[in-house]
């Protein structure tokens, strides 16, 4: 019989932006894009370019949350 798994906490984390197709509104999720870039809708096959995300703000929340382990369950934990 095994002993039982201790629970993993996250090593990093990542911020996730909604994007929506302009052609016909289906949603996109990206990793904190920090570049402008062209999406291609994996829907409609529209093409369209999407605005970037401020990477300072990016490294904030980052800072913040210490890369996830901030934002653990404190009653877990």
């Amino acid at each position: 019989m095994s002993a039982p798994l201790k629970p993993v906490a996250p090593e990093g984390m990542e911020i996730i932006f909604f994007y929506p197709c302009p052609h016909c509104k289906q949603q996109f999720s990206l990793p904190a894009p920090l570049r402008p870039a062209m999406l291609r809708c994996r829907a409609c096959g529209g093409e369209f370019p999407i605005m970037p995300v401020d990477a300072r703000g990016i490294r904030f929340i980052r800072l913040i949350l210490a890369e996830g382990a901030a934002a653990l369950d404190p009653d877990f934990v």
